[in-house]
């Protein structure tokens, strides 16, 4: 029964998608990515006038900033 199998965790997809070749980088593209995504939180942030969209956008750049620094300890390891 194939209901119970255990496959890969998302954890595991994660380090396997990130994994560095240096032909393809990657794992430099997702870095800048997430850079780019907390900019523009922070951005968006400045110029928002309702409560929700700040509250949003405060969700979004710390997300994108934990994204980030997980990025650059993967950047590290390798």
């Amino acid at each position: 029964m194939r209901l119970f199998e255990q496959r890969n965790t998302t954890e595991e997809d994660v380090y396997k998608r990130l994994s560095y070749d240096p032909e393809a980088n990657t794992l430099m593209d997702e870095i800048a990515t997430a850079r780019r995504e907390i900019e523009d939180a922070y951005n968006n942030f400045q110029n928002a006038q309702d409560p929700d969209l700040i509250d949003s956008y405060i969700y979004r750049g710390n997300a994108a900033w934990l994204r980030y620094r997980f990025l650059l300890r993967q950047a590290k390891i390798i």
